[in-house]
């Protein structure tokens, strides 16, 4: 059983359910902050994996909750598998985990994401990504978590990525990012756990600034602008920050850099 919601303007059932947000059947949902501020928790939350207080799953509190975990996965590079099994031998673990298995599309998204047939402890970060894919897409599940699913993957397989995840629209998917400027594209709505805000993408990213620079320019720049940076990394560029502007106003932002 679901609940029906009209938050963001129109009628859906309400496949996660809190207080503060509902996310709705038949999106892609993005998940935002900065490391530490519980992105990986609150998908545990959601799989049933941890407690949680008024969090509904499919209209049930899902901690524990067969019901609710037969119909969601999570994967994600902090959710491995089993390190001493191979790719078959973990095909074959989901096909007799789910009854909605899907067998030719995971040899299908093996080939298309070129992983070897390897033990899993022999792959790489990226593969060990594309292998989490591939699990929760062939899985079947209702409700599919993906935590940072991208991690470790080159510019061609996260573009693989992402023509899977349009293929896959239409079903209820959750993904905790920080490359929400990249992923925009794919999204129906962000969730914020900086600040708990949640909407649309046409609401929200118009607000949202992605900034590149040496960290002590990125840092200077926060300060002037008294915020707090949604996402944080290091890249071969300098830190990149993502920042919420909605309140402040781009100009504003500009003004701060100059």
């Amino acid at each position: 059983m679901t609940a029906t919601s009209n938050r963001l303007g129109i009628t859906m059932n309400a496949i996660v359910e809190s207080k503060s947000y509902v996310l709705g059947q038949g999106l892609t949902h993005g998940v935002v902050g900065p490391n530490g501020i519980g992105k990986t928790t609150l998908l545990r939350k959601i799989a049933g994996q941890h407690p949680s207080n008024g969090l509904k799953v499919f209209g049930e509190a899902p901690f524990d909750n067969r019901s609710v975990m037969d119909r969601t996965i999570l994967m994600g590079i902090d959710n491995p598998l089993v390190d001493g099994w191979n790719i078959a031998k973990l095909l074959r673990l989901g096909k007799a985990r789910w009854g909605t298995w899907n067998a030719e599309r995971a040899d299908e998204l093996q080939d298309r994401f070129e992983l070897p047939s390897k033990n899993y402890s022999a792959l790489s970060r990226g593969q060990k990504s594309a292998m989490g894919i591939i699990m929760a897409v062939a899985s079947g599940c209702e409700l599919m978590l993906l935590d940072e699913p991208y991690l470790g993957l080159d510019v061609e397989k996260r573009q693989v990525f992402y023509d899977v995840l349009r293929e896959e629209h239409g079903r209820t998917i959750v993904i905790s990012t920080h490359h929400l400027n990249e992923l925009s594209g794919h999204l129906d709505t962000v969730l914020m756990l900086n600040g708990m805000k949640h909407g649309s993408v046409e609401e929200l990213i118009d607000g949202i600034l992605e900034l590149t620079g040496h960290p002590e320019n990125v840092d200077r720049l926060l300060n002037r602008l008294q915020i707090k940076p949604l996402t944080r990394e290091s890249t071969a560029l300098g830190d990149r920050v993502i920042v919420d502007a909605i309140a402040l106003g781009p100009d504003n932002v500009f003004d701060a850099a100059g």
